[in-house]
């Protein structure tokens, strides 16, 4: 039988049901963004068997909650780590693996009520390809980018907690939230804390992912500890030419967000969303760099989108017609092409704002 054949859709209560249900097996290993109140004692049932897990989070984007850490043991939990921009959810045990849009959270699984979050996921078993693939990508996060969350981390999850508290009461409502997504996620910065936006025309070529690729292999050469492997250094020189974004500034490639959406204009004028989380970057030249994107199911899921691109950019087709517009009067000045960097949601309202006063 084929893995996708064995994998089960869930969503409602079916998905909280299916979280506990693994997070109750041996070899527990959860990496999932947000923490919420009431997650260790919810999916795990004690504080003994939430240590006895290995927990990876992030503390970053003010989504988890402090006092949950001290509870899963921080500061003195070897067991309990963060890893910088992490935005997944996943969680698993010898009985299966469970890939979701849900964080540990009252809102996204329900602790002892109906989630108010419209969430799903799907269940794989132990035996499958895609439980090993996701074991090893979880041991790769562990073993590489993973730290353990030590007082200074405490503090700064403690900090961000109060800073995401304080702008999330500044958000508007749910029902008055925009319904189009570039202005749901100006509007709601917290819920899509991370996630950038790009806009861009005209298209790279196999001369540009050569130049790039070279250009990113002789600088982590010239690094003490390289941080390219042999891996990486293959796959970029065979990058796809439309995932490669060229002819950025020192100041937008050192912006550039991990995680991102690109409104692409096409050479007919029509305007695709594209998703996608930074691989590597390559200067090029003085004030040149070029970005390697791979394409990310995490950001699709995140804001909602379907699978065909061209469709999920066309319910904003005049609005991205009037953001095109400005940036072509931008380029026109400098004779560039248009494009723009908005590096967080914060950043694409000014923009929003710029386009409703003009």
């Amino acid at each position: 039988m084929k893995d996708d054949e064995m994998a089960r859709f869930l969503e409602g209560e079916h998905l909280g049901a299916a979280i506990r249900e693994v997070l109750a097996g041996d070899d527990v290993r959860c990496a999932v963004a947000f923490w919420g109140r009431g997650a260790c004692d919810e999916l795990f049932g004690t504080p003994e068997r939430a240590r006895a897990a290995r927990i990876l989070c992030d503390i970053g984007m003010g989504g988890t909650n402090p006092d949950e850490l001290v509870r899963l043991g921080a500061p003195a939990n070897d067991g309990l780590r963060h890893v910088p921009g992490l935005h997944a959810k996943a969680y698993m045990s010898d009985r299966g693996l469970v890939v979701t849009s849900a964080n540990a959270s009252d809102n996204g699984i329900g602790f002892g009520r109906k989630p108010t979050l419209v969430e799903c996921g799907t269940r794989h078993p132990a035996t499958s390809s895609t439980y090993r693939d996701a074991a090893s990508w979880f041991e790769d996060l562990w073993s590489e980018k993973a730290e353990v969350i030590d007082t200074e981390a405490l503090e700064a999850a403690t900090e961000a907690w109060k800073a995401g508290r304080r702008n999330h009461r500044d958000l508007p409502s749910m029902a008055d939230r925009p319904s189009t997504l570039l202005r749901r996620i100006a509007a709601d910065p917290l819920t899509f804390r991370g996630v950038g936006i790009v806009f861009t025309t005209g298209e790279s070529d196999a001369d540009d992912v050569a130049i790039a690729s070279l250009s990113a292999v002789e600088a982590d050469d010239a690094l003490p500890t390289p941080a390219l492997s042999d891996r990486d250094r293959a796959l970029l020189a065979r990058w796809k030419p439309g995932d490669l974004f060229t002819n950025w500034s020192d100041a937008e490639a050192n912006a550039w967000p991990r995680l991102f959406l690109c409104a692409h204009r096409g050479h007919r004028g029509a305007v695709s969303y594209w998703w996608y989380e930074n691989f590597a970057s390559a200067r090029i030249g003085p004030d040149d760099w070029s970005v390697f994107a791979k394409p990310s199911n995490a950001v699709r899921t995140l804001l909602g989108l379907g699978v065909r691109h061209r469709e999920a950019a066309r319910p904003e087709d005049n609005l991205l017609a009037s953001i095109f517009r400005v940036l072509e009067l931008d380029a026109a000045h400098d004779d560039a092409t248009p494009h723009m960097l908005c590096e967080s949601p914060i950043h694409l309202g000014r923009l929003l704002k710029r386009i409703d006063d003009d």
